[in-house]
């Protein structure tokens, strides 16, 4: 569902919406409204940003499970959004859900600058920054999976290519384990 926003221009002010056209930044986000008004941004390949616009509050989920780098990504999203000015550095803890991290945005100082537009816009600047690490991140995983599964011939031998020895390894054909062998009692 997109968020559109329109500006009524009155008779006679061509210069007010030249002046809106070279203002105005337009952004794409992967957004869907709940029945309660809150704004989830579903664009980032791990989290999922929830923006509540009555409570003034942001909150991160992990998309589907909890690892070090979700936590390491929720929080430089913070960490992001307090260098940015949007968040409160204090108000930032972890969610009543497992796994998830909030934060609060104060309301705009300034006469017509909308808060939650400020915080949609500083999320689009986060998720477009962190794309290349994780697309990185995936093209590595992706190459050392197609590595393991589907080697090089210079890196894979046929099947008895490498001969065999009556004797390989440490342990010994004729050594069993049984109850304390393997404390050296036998």
């Amino acid at each position: 569902m997109a968020i559109k926003i329109t500006i009524d221009q009155a008779a006679g002010s061509e210069e007010l919406s030249e002046k809106v056209k070279e203002d105005s930044v337009k952004i794409r986000l992967q957004v869907r409204k709940t029945l309660d008004g809150k704004i989830m941004i579903l664009d980032h390949a791990l989290i999922d940003i929830i923006l509540d616009t009555s409570t003034k509050k942001i909150t991160t989920f992990p998309k589907n499970e909890l690892s070090d780098q979700i936590y390491s990504i929720q929080n430089s999203y913070f960490k992001y959004l307090i260098n940015e000015g949007v968040v409160l550095p204090d108000s930032i803890r972890s969610g009543n859900i497992f796994g998830s991290l909030e934060g609060a945005y104060p309301e705009a100082a300034e006469e017509g600058v909308s808060a939650a537009q400020v915080v949609l816009y500083s999320t689009k600047k986060f998720i477009d920054a962190q794309a290349p690490h994780l697309e990185m991140g995936d093209f590595i995983e992706n190459e050392m999976e197609d590595y393991l599964v589907d080697p090089t011939p210079e890196d894979s031998t046929e099947l008895g290519e490498v001969p065999e020895e009556p004797r390989k390894g440490s342990i010994t054909p004729h050594r069993i384990r049984r109850y304390l062998s393997g404390y050296g009692y036998y």
